[in-house]
Protein backbone atom coordinates (compact mmCIF):
# COMPACT_ATOMS: atom_id res chain seq x y z
CA UNK A 1 0.00 0.00 0.00
CA UNK A 2 1.26 3.46 -0.92
CA UNK A 3 2.42 5.57 2.03
CA UNK A 4 1.61 9.24 1.43
CA UNK A 5 2.50 12.47 3.20
CA UNK A 6 0.53 15.53 2.12
CA UNK A 7 2.12 18.82 3.20
CA UNK A 8 0.17 22.09 3.20
CA UNK A 9 -2.73 19.72 2.75
CA UNK A 10 -5.69 22.10 2.68
CA UNK A 11 -8.82 19.97 2.34
CA UNK A 12 -6.77 17.16 0.77
CA UNK A 13 -7.44 17.53 -2.95
CA UNK A 14 -4.35 15.60 -3.91
CA UNK A 15 -5.32 12.71 -1.65
CA UNK A 16 -8.78 12.94 -3.18
CA UNK A 17 -7.22 12.45 -6.62
CA UNK A 18 -5.61 9.22 -5.40
CA UNK A 19 -8.96 8.09 -4.01
CA UNK A 20 -10.70 8.84 -7.29
CA UNK A 21 -8.11 6.76 -9.10
CA UNK A 22 -8.81 3.83 -6.78
CA UNK A 23 -5.28 3.83 -5.35
CA UNK A 24 -5.06 2.39 -1.85
CA UNK A 25 -2.86 4.41 0.47
CA UNK A 26 -2.20 5.40 4.04
CA UNK A 27 -1.55 9.04 4.78
CA UNK A 28 -0.26 11.62 7.17
CA UNK A 29 -0.57 15.36 6.67
CA UNK A 30 0.69 18.74 7.74
CA UNK A 31 -1.79 21.61 7.72
CA UNK A 32 -1.90 24.45 10.25
CA UNK A 33 -5.29 25.97 9.40
CA UNK A 34 -7.98 24.57 11.70
CA UNK A 35 -10.76 25.18 9.18
CA UNK A 36 -8.84 23.42 6.41
CA UNK A 37 -8.28 20.49 8.77
CA UNK A 38 -11.99 20.40 9.54
CA UNK A 39 -12.71 20.25 5.81
CA UNK A 40 -10.02 17.58 5.29
CA UNK A 41 -11.54 15.38 7.98
CA UNK A 42 -15.04 15.85 6.57
CA UNK A 43 -13.94 14.92 3.05
CA UNK A 44 -11.74 11.95 3.97
CA UNK A 45 -13.33 10.62 7.14
CA UNK A 46 -10.17 11.24 9.15
CA UNK A 47 -9.47 12.82 12.53
CA UNK A 48 -6.35 14.92 12.01
CA UNK A 49 -5.39 17.87 14.18
CA UNK A 50 -3.63 21.05 12.93
CA UNK A 51 0.11 20.54 12.52
CA UNK A 52 2.76 23.26 12.08
CA UNK A 53 5.11 22.22 9.29
CA UNK A 54 8.05 24.04 10.92
CA UNK A 55 7.70 21.64 13.86
CA UNK A 56 6.90 18.52 11.82
CA UNK A 57 9.61 15.95 12.58
CA UNK A 58 8.10 12.49 12.50
CA UNK A 59 10.01 9.28 11.82
CA UNK A 60 7.73 7.51 9.36
CA UNK A 61 8.09 5.58 6.11
CA UNK A 62 6.83 7.53 3.11
CA UNK A 63 6.66 6.60 -0.59
CA UNK A 64 5.14 9.84 -1.87
CA UNK A 65 5.20 13.43 -0.63
CA UNK A 66 2.69 15.82 -2.20
CA UNK A 67 2.92 19.51 -1.40
CA UNK A 68 1.35 22.75 -2.61
CA UNK A 69 3.41 25.15 -0.56
CA UNK A 70 1.96 28.65 0.02
CA UNK A 71 1.85 30.68 -3.18
CA UNK A 72 0.76 34.09 -1.86
CA UNK A 73 4.22 35.66 -2.06
CA UNK A 74 4.87 34.31 -5.56
CA UNK A 75 1.41 35.05 -6.98
CA UNK A 76 0.73 38.08 -9.18
CA UNK A 77 -2.31 38.58 -6.94
CA UNK A 78 -0.04 39.11 -3.94
CA UNK A 79 2.56 41.68 -2.97
CA UNK A 80 5.49 39.81 -4.49
CA UNK A 81 7.37 39.34 -1.20
CA UNK A 82 8.96 36.18 -2.61
CA UNK A 83 10.03 33.00 -0.90
CA UNK A 84 13.74 33.34 -0.16
CA UNK A 85 15.00 30.92 2.46
CA UNK A 86 14.77 32.26 6.02
CA UNK A 87 12.90 35.36 4.79
CA UNK A 88 9.92 34.56 7.00
CA UNK A 89 7.37 34.84 4.17
CA UNK A 90 4.65 32.25 3.78
CA UNK A 91 6.08 31.11 0.46
CA UNK A 92 9.50 30.49 2.03
CA UNK A 93 7.90 27.49 3.76
CA UNK A 94 8.72 25.59 0.56
CA UNK A 95 12.13 24.99 2.15
CA UNK A 96 10.47 23.05 4.96
CA UNK A 97 9.50 20.52 2.33
CA UNK A 98 13.15 20.10 1.39
CA UNK A 99 14.02 19.49 5.04
CA UNK A 100 11.36 16.79 5.29
CA UNK A 101 12.33 15.20 1.96
CA UNK A 102 15.94 14.98 3.12
CA UNK A 103 14.81 13.30 6.34
CA UNK A 104 12.33 10.80 4.88
CA UNK A 105 13.73 10.20 1.36
CA UNK A 106 10.44 9.22 -0.36
CA UNK A 107 10.57 7.71 -3.83
CA UNK A 108 8.35 10.41 -5.31
CA UNK A 109 7.69 14.10 -4.62
CA UNK A 110 4.99 16.20 -6.31
CA UNK A 111 5.05 19.98 -5.96
CA UNK A 112 2.32 22.34 -7.23
CA UNK A 113 2.53 26.12 -7.23
CA UNK A 114 1.56 29.22 -9.20
CA UNK A 115 2.91 29.85 -12.68
CA UNK A 116 4.51 33.10 -11.55
CA UNK A 117 7.07 31.07 -9.62
CA UNK A 118 8.80 30.74 -13.00
CA UNK A 119 8.96 34.50 -13.51
CA UNK A 120 12.26 36.38 -13.54
CA UNK A 121 11.62 37.73 -10.04
CA UNK A 122 11.00 34.37 -8.39
CA UNK A 123 12.72 31.84 -10.66
CA UNK A 124 15.78 31.67 -8.38
CA UNK A 125 13.69 29.99 -5.68
CA UNK A 126 12.33 27.46 -8.13
CA UNK A 127 15.86 26.72 -9.36
CA UNK A 128 17.08 26.44 -5.76
CA UNK A 129 14.42 23.81 -5.12
CA UNK A 130 15.43 21.80 -8.19
CA UNK A 131 19.12 22.01 -7.28
CA UNK A 132 18.45 20.91 -3.71
CA UNK A 133 16.35 17.98 -4.93
CA UNK A 134 19.09 16.99 -7.36
CA UNK A 135 21.60 17.09 -4.50
CA UNK A 136 19.38 14.63 -2.63
CA UNK A 137 19.37 12.25 -5.60
CA UNK A 138 16.13 13.27 -7.29
CA UNK A 139 15.54 13.86 -10.98
CA UNK A 140 12.80 16.41 -11.60
CA UNK A 141 10.49 17.28 -14.48
CA UNK A 142 8.14 20.25 -14.49
CA UNK A 143 5.42 21.70 -16.69
CA UNK A 144 2.74 24.38 -16.51
CA UNK A 145 -0.70 22.75 -16.69
CA UNK A 146 -4.05 24.47 -17.12
CA UNK A 147 -7.19 23.09 -15.45
CA UNK A 148 -9.25 23.74 -18.58
CA UNK A 149 -7.09 21.23 -20.46
CA UNK A 150 -7.92 18.43 -18.02
CA UNK A 151 -11.68 18.43 -17.69
CA UNK A 152 -12.34 21.42 -15.41
CA UNK A 153 -14.16 24.52 -16.74
CA UNK A 154 -11.72 26.93 -15.16
CA UNK A 155 -8.76 28.81 -16.61
CA UNK A 156 -6.17 28.00 -13.93
CA UNK A 157 -2.47 27.58 -14.68
CA UNK A 158 -0.13 25.92 -12.20
CA UNK A 159 3.39 24.58 -12.43
CA UNK A 160 3.71 20.92 -11.45
CA UNK A 161 7.10 19.46 -10.56
CA UNK A 162 7.49 15.67 -10.41
CA UNK A 163 10.66 14.46 -8.69
CA UNK A 164 11.73 10.82 -8.60
CA UNK A 165 14.53 9.34 -6.52
CA UNK A 166 16.72 7.91 -9.28
CA UNK A 167 15.57 7.64 -12.89
CA UNK A 168 12.52 9.72 -13.78
CA UNK A 169 10.36 8.20 -16.54
CA UNK A 170 7.28 10.29 -15.79
CA UNK A 171 5.42 11.79 -18.75
CA UNK A 172 2.95 14.63 -18.29
CA UNK A 173 -0.58 13.87 -19.53
CA UNK A 174 -1.69 15.27 -22.87
CA UNK A 175 -4.45 17.94 -22.88
CA UNK A 176 -7.97 16.70 -23.47
CA UNK A 177 -11.02 18.43 -24.96
CA UNK A 178 -13.12 20.38 -22.47
CA UNK A 179 -16.60 18.86 -22.38
CA UNK A 180 -18.07 20.14 -19.14
CA UNK A 181 -19.37 23.64 -18.59
CA UNK A 182 -19.60 25.47 -15.29
CA UNK A 183 -23.30 24.69 -14.99
CA UNK A 184 -22.50 20.97 -15.14
CA UNK A 185 -20.55 21.03 -11.87
CA UNK A 186 -22.67 23.44 -9.81
CA UNK A 187 -25.08 22.12 -7.22
CA UNK A 188 -28.81 22.69 -7.76
CA UNK A 189 -29.47 23.42 -4.10
CA UNK A 190 -27.08 25.66 -2.16
CA UNK A 191 -27.27 26.50 1.54
CA UNK A 192 -28.17 30.14 2.18
CA UNK A 193 -24.99 30.64 4.20
CA UNK A 194 -23.15 30.72 0.84
CA UNK A 195 -25.33 33.49 -0.59
CA UNK A 196 -23.69 36.80 -1.41
CA UNK A 197 -25.34 39.82 0.14
CA UNK A 198 -25.52 43.21 -1.55
CA UNK A 199 -22.90 44.39 0.94
CA UNK A 200 -20.52 41.60 -0.05
CA UNK A 201 -21.03 42.33 -3.73
CA UNK A 202 -20.26 45.99 -3.10
CA UNK A 203 -17.13 45.01 -1.18
CA UNK A 204 -15.94 42.80 -4.05
CA UNK A 205 -16.47 45.63 -6.50
CA UNK A 206 -14.52 48.04 -4.29
CA UNK A 207 -11.65 45.54 -4.02
CA UNK A 208 -11.62 45.19 -7.79
CA UNK A 209 -11.30 48.95 -8.21
CA UNK A 210 -8.34 49.03 -5.83
CA UNK A 211 -6.70 46.07 -7.56
CA UNK A 212 -7.16 47.61 -10.99
CA UNK A 213 -5.45 50.76 -9.77
CA UNK A 214 -2.48 48.67 -8.63
CA UNK A 215 -2.51 46.40 -11.68
CA UNK A 216 -2.91 43.12 -9.77
CA UNK A 217 -5.36 41.01 -7.80
CA UNK A 218 -8.74 39.61 -8.78
CA UNK A 219 -11.30 41.17 -11.06
CA UNK A 220 -14.90 40.82 -9.90
CA UNK A 221 -17.30 41.02 -12.83
CA UNK A 222 -21.06 40.53 -12.28
CA UNK A 223 -22.88 39.33 -15.40
CA UNK A 224 -26.65 39.25 -15.40
CA UNK A 225 -28.06 35.77 -15.94
CA UNK A 226 -31.49 34.25 -15.65
CA UNK A 227 -31.13 32.05 -12.62
CA UNK A 228 -28.19 32.32 -10.27
CA UNK A 229 -24.98 33.93 -9.24
CA UNK A 230 -21.85 31.89 -8.87
CA UNK A 231 -18.50 32.87 -7.47
CA UNK A 232 -15.91 31.41 -9.80
CA UNK A 233 -12.26 32.04 -8.87
CA UNK A 234 -10.11 32.09 -11.99
CA UNK A 235 -7.02 31.73 -9.85
CA UNK A 236 -6.11 32.25 -6.22
CA UNK A 237 -3.42 33.80 -4.12
CA UNK A 238 -3.64 31.31 -1.28
CA UNK A 239 -5.44 28.19 -0.16
CA UNK A 240 -6.70 30.06 2.92
CA UNK A 241 -8.14 32.86 0.78
CA UNK A 242 -10.10 30.76 -1.65
CA UNK A 243 -9.57 27.11 -0.66
CA UNK A 244 -9.12 26.14 -4.30
CA UNK A 245 -6.19 23.81 -4.11
CA UNK A 246 -6.39 21.45 -7.05
CA UNK A 247 -4.63 18.30 -8.04
CA UNK A 248 -4.22 16.19 -11.11
CA UNK A 249 -5.54 12.70 -11.37
CA UNK A 250 -3.14 10.61 -13.31
CA UNK A 251 -1.14 12.69 -11.54
CA UNK A 252 -3.72 13.40 -12.41
CA UNK A 253 -6.25 12.60 -15.00
CA UNK A 254 -8.52 15.37 -13.92
CA UNK A 255 -7.91 18.68 -12.16
CA UNK A 256 -9.97 19.13 -9.06
CA UNK A 257 -11.56 21.96 -7.21
CA UNK A 258 -13.65 25.00 -7.28
CA UNK A 259 -15.29 27.24 -4.68
CA UNK A 260 -18.92 28.08 -5.25
CA UNK A 261 -21.38 30.56 -3.83
CA UNK A 262 -24.94 31.53 -4.75
CA UNK A 263 -27.19 34.48 -3.97
CA UNK A 264 -30.93 35.00 -3.77
CA UNK A 265 -30.82 38.81 -3.93
CA UNK A 266 -30.68 38.92 -7.73
CA UNK A 267 -29.64 36.72 -10.61
CA UNK A 268 -26.23 37.00 -12.20
CA UNK A 269 -23.00 35.16 -12.71
CA UNK A 270 -19.91 36.47 -10.98
CA UNK A 271 -16.48 35.88 -12.45
CA UNK A 272 -13.05 36.32 -10.95
CA UNK A 273 -10.34 37.06 -13.50
CA UNK A 274 -6.74 38.01 -13.00
CA UNK A 275 -6.04 41.63 -13.91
Amino acid sequence: MLKVLELFAGYGSQALALENLGIEFTSDISEIDKYAIKSFNAVHGTNFEPQDITKWDKDIEVDLIMHGSPCQDFSVAGKGAGGDKDSGTRSSLMYETLRIVEKLKPQYVIWENVKNLLSKKHRHNFDAYLEAMEGLGYHSKYQVLNAKDYGIPQNRERVFTISVLGENNFTFPEPMPLIKKLKDVLEDEVDEKYYLSDEQVASFKASTAKAQAKGNGFKFEPIERERERVLLPNTCSSSSDMNTTWATEQISDSLKSMERASTKEYCSTVKFNMI
